[in-house]
């Protein structure tokens, strides 16, 4: 969808960048301008003194296009009017995820993604960009922080291996043990995994050969017994978007990761993935964003840059430091290398994670008490 911004400004921006579905936009300054574009769908502007007659006026001139309106605070009679010519009305003194989930619900009858709440994908902009590397120093982070976690590498051509620890199973090696539901929950998966002091390992696919054959009933069937078991889980999606592995756990997942770094690769690879095979997917994480890799201060590709090219938003940028190594884990989880700045913004990132797992969590178990109350005993 092609959005129109009038008078643009850091919270409308945002907005057109963290809505998956707008997928182009343009900056005009008045409304006069609006028909000076082709092929408009979305209208975003600030309430900036509009009027009920006002709201008239603008539904009369733009009768097809959705319209959203910001506004610091809300009106009763000017949110009536709104509601009456169909026109979306939010406030500034809501989050920016409550903005998000009411444009999602509103025009798009998307209800928030509850089900895989605790399911975090990891996911790379190209090869080497260092995504099983982060989402293993994420999932230590997370299991120190007494969650329960399990990272389960989902990448068709790196298990993502740890030679400090070698792993006894991998997921081709269980993958028809899940398949024929052998491995049925999760505590008959535990077995199959590796124990690190805070969190739990399955590696991931070692045979190349098999890549394209998983299907995704069978990894769906995985990611639904690890997500009731764990508290927490992380998977390792890797770069590469041609198979059911990480296609199905970008579906299964209500926080997208997207790990990027500063070279042009990091653009143009994923934009090319993005073109011609993630756009033709639907997916519908609750949270989305990137965080870049190896970060260097004067590198020339800039974080604003990237977030512009890539449409997601930057949550945070981790440090590069020497004993990072993307194509093998040469030298273990690199969280466990003690270097302090790059493990707190490890931990900031999982704090982050975690404190939404639990806000749904907390919800949730809200919701059953509220529908159990007044039940008689039989």
């Amino acid at each position: 969808m092609k959005v129109a911004i009038v008078q643009p400004n850091e919270i409308l921006t945002k907005l057109v960048l963290c809505t998956r579905q707008f997928t182009s936009s343009v900056e005009i300054m008045n409304l006069e301008d609006v028909g000076k574009e082709k092929k408009l769908d979305v209208l975003i502007m600030e309430h900036q003194g509009l009027t009920p007659t006002d709201i008239i006026q603008l539904r009369q001139q733009f009768q097809s296009m959705k319209i959203l309106i910001v506004a610091e605070q809300i009106d009763t009679f000017f949110e009536k009017s709104c509601i009456a010519h169909d026109i979306l009305l939010i406030s500034n003194e809501m989050s920016q995820r409550e903005q998000l989930d009411t444009i999602q619900k509103a025009w798009f009858g998307l209800e928030e993604q509850t089900e895989y709440h605790n399911v975090v994908a990891v996911y790379g902009t190209h090869r080497q960009v260092g995504v099983t590397q982060t989402a293993l120093s994420i999932g230590n982070a997370l299991g120190s922080f007494n969650h329960k976690t399990l990272v389960i590498g989902l990448n068709p051509y790196n298990p993502g291996e740890d030679t400090k620890k070698p792993a006894t199973y991998s997921f081709d090696q269980i993958y028809d043990l899940v398949q024929s539901n052998v491995i049925n929950s999760g505590e008959t998966l535990i077995p199959y995994l590796e124990k690190y002091d805070h969190f739990y390992y399955l590696t991931g696919n070692r045979d190349f050969y098999k890549a394209l054959s998983f299907d995704g009933k069978t990894v769906e069937q995985l990611i639904r017994l690890a997500k009731e078991h764990f508290q927490a889980v992380v998977l390792d999606i890797g770069s590469f978007y041609d198979s059911y592995l990480p296609l199905t756990g970008l579906q299964m997942s209500n926080t997208h990761i997207l790990v990027s770094s500063q070279e042009q690769l990091s653009i143009d690879e994923f934009s090319r993935w993005q073109e011609q095979v993630l756009s033709r997917f639907d997916f519908y994480p609750k949270t989305s964003y990137q965080v870049v890799n190896k970060y260097a201060s004067k590198a020339i590709l800039t974080s604003k840059h990237l977030e512009e090219k890539l449409e997601l938003p930057i949550l945070t940028q981790i440090p590069f430091f020497p004993e990072s190594n993307d194509a093998l884990i040469e030298d273990g989880i690199l969280y466990l290398s003690e270097y302090a700045p790059y493990n707190k913004v490890i931990d900031g990132i999982a704090r982050a994670i975690g404190d939404e797992i639990l806000a749904i969590t907390n919800n949730e178990k809200e919701k059953k008490s509220i529908f159990g109350l007044g039940r008689r005993k039989a």
